[in-house]
């Protein structure tokens, strides 16, 4: 085969601007930290990042999710243990009104106490987190419970959402703490069929024990139906315990699991930067090698002689 001068620049020059390119590439994974910054750089490395970072990004998501409800949780634990020391002082105060050696005065005072405590329910009852009530179902920006004014002789009853009568999808505030995974937070206060089923138990008994101590003669002390309303709220916060527990688990799993994916990308994408360093001097050397031997390839021609 017959090698002409201009083949040999021709070679001479594309082995130059590979050189250039290997040199461009590393140069740019040295800036950038990274080892693959195109799809065409290693398109099966590139497509395992890809999915890495996916996977990784949707972890984030779900530890958020479970972030938001353990505070949610956290809010609604602390806002029932403080309706059991309700209950537990009206309790206390309906086993005293049962004395027969009570005068009126006596009597009056257990009974504005009683009143303070239903206040004090009805607050708890409409008691928010992050500007939205907890107790109201997806009805987070309207107050759940209105009613409840204390005259001379009574306590007027209290409503719930204005006596609306809501559906089952409504009142769940779920929270997607997995891959097709959901679980309800707040507690529902609510059944379509029977109406409030935490407060309103608690408010019909302190009504009732407010009426009787006003009353005359020895009150009919609703024992039972505080009982009744305690043993409700210690179930609710069971199961708010009970979700406390599993969104622990969840985040730590899930924890793991990031951990376990953000490895896997720096291995796949961070850049060995010895090894890059090392990789770069030898193209640099290979290019001013090929640098060399180019200005002894291009040498006088025939021509150059007939001039």
């Amino acid at each position: 085969m017959r090698v002409t001068n201009k083949m040999m620049n021709n070679n001479l020059l594309m082995n130059l601007n590979r050189g250039m390119e290997r040199l461009e590439r590393i140069n740019n994974q040295l800036g950038t930290k990274k080892k693959v910054n195109l799809p065409s750089d290693d398109p099966v490395k590139a497509g395992v990042i890809m999915r890495t970072n996916s996977s990784i990004r949707e972890t984030e998501q779900f530890i958020r999710n479970l972030d938001a409800a353990a505070s949610w949780l956290d809010a609604t634990d602390v806002v029932l243990q403080d309706v059991m020391s309700v209950i537990h002082r009206a309790r206390e105060l309906a086993v005293a009104g049962a004395s027969t050696h009570l005068d009126d005065s006596a009597r009056k005072a257990l009974a504005d106490e009683v009143a303070q405590l239903h206040g004090n329910l009805l607050q708890l009852a409409n008691s928010t987190h992050g500007g939205r009530y907890i107790f109201a179902g997806q009805h987070t920006d309207t107050q759940p419970f209105s009613g409840g004014e204390v005259d001379e002789d009574s306590i007027g009853d209290v409503v719930f959402l204005g006596g609306i009568v809501l559906s089952d999808e409504e009142l769940s505030i779920d929270f997607e703490i997995g891959a097709g995974v959901t679980m309800g937070v707040n507690v529902i206060d609510y059944d379509p069929k029977d109406g409030e089923k935490v407060f309103q138990p608690l408010f019909k008994a302190l009504q009732k024990l407010y009426g009787e101590l006003k009353g005359q003669g020895n009150p009919d002390v609703p024992l039972g139906e505080l009982d009744a309303a305690l043993d409700n709220v210690l179930s609710k916060v069971s199961e708010v315990g009970g979700k406390q527990n599993r969104v622990q688990l969840a985040n730590a799993r899930l924890g793991d699991l990031r951990l376990n994916l953000t490895k896997i990308l720096s291995e796949e994408q961070d850049l060995d930067y010895a090894e890059a360093i090392m990789e770069l001097k030898m193209e640099e050397f290979a290019y001013r090698t090929a640098l060399a031997v180019g200005a002894r390839i291009i040498q006088p021609s025939l021509v150059d002689f007939l001039r």
